[in-house]
């Protein structure tokens, strides 16, 4: 378990074009610090011993990278996390179930994938409550972990999520796949990058992320890897799954019917509306 453990932080950015937007990312740094009182746990790495990794998927669930992901998996035995959008989930909610049915982990990668660390409290509080929500709605659980979009998320925003019962978890091993740089590429990547105690950040998003796992998770195996996950390898954020940490008051679920705060950009509520 984590509580009261050190963690493992993302302490330096890169600057990278996405979507046309200057974003500054969070490169995850094998770094130990301790979790302050109150404070959010940031991973980024787990523990080296034993040969234990953790396979993780952001951005989905997308219907036809996600059955493929999820076919391949199967076929080996293996586990992996996946950390959804909330307004995909609300598109796609039989989805989400399927993956938890399979025995995969659900993580929270707020409700519209912004880049948080620009983004209000009350709108950070949102993409998080919200997302929360949709995925206990579609699949009856509810995260444990949390995965902020391009790694963007400051310390000082860490009590939005532990109030939630949520630890921020990050990456060490990063094909760059969202680029779609090929299949060959991305297996090489992780396939030379990957050691004890890896978070491996993936994406079912992209056909060549399911073109390319195949051959990533057979010669994985073939290293003598185990394949975990987060919970599985971190255990619960803060000791106890859904418990917050020393000091944090638990922030209320949303009330029904509530609204995305006022005054920032807009943001497609799926309550109201299914996604597209």
């Amino acid at each position: 378990m984590l509580g009261g453990m050190p963690g493992w932080a993302a302490e330096s950015e890169k600057t990278e074009i996405i979507d046309g937007e200057e974003v500054r990312r969070a490169v995850p740094v094998e770094q130990a610090s301790e979790v302050a009182h109150g404070g959010a746990i940031f991973v980024n790495h787990g523990p080296g011993f034993g040969r234990r990794i953790a396979l993780t998927f952001d951005d989905g669930p997308n219907p036809k990278v996600t059955e493929r992901v999820l076919a391949a998996l199967k076929e080996r035995g293996l586990l992996a996390t996946f950390f959804m959008i909330g307004q995909r989930v609300a598109a796609a909610g039989e989805w989400a179930e399927a993956v938890h049915e399979a025995g995969h982990e659900i993580g929270n990668h707020s409700l519209t994938h912004p880049q948080l660390s620009k983004l209000s409290d009350a709108r950070v509080a949102y993409e998080l409550a919200k997302t929360q929500e949709l995925i206990l709605d579609a699949t009856n659980v509810s995260p444990v972990w949390f995965r902020p979009p391009y790694g963007a998320f400051k310390r000082t925003q860490g009590e939005l999520a532990s109030s939630r019962g949520l630890g921020v978890m990050l990456w060490s091993v990063d094909p760059r796949d969202w680029s779609q740089p090929g299949a060959d590429k991305i297996t090489h990547t992780i396939l030379t990058e990957t050691r004890p105690g890896s978070i491996i950040l993936c994406h079912d998003l992209h056909p060549q992320t399911a073109d390319a796992l195949p051959g990533i998770l057979d010669g994985l195996l073939e290293r003598g890897f185990e394949f975990c996950t987060i919970s599985g390898f971190m255990g619960a954020p803060y000791g106890v799954p859904h418990a917050v940490p020393p000091g944090v008051v638990p922030a209320p679920p949303l009330a029904p019917g509530a609204l995305p705060p006022p005054g920032e950009p807009h943001i497609h509520d799926p309550a109201l509306h299914k996604a597209a």
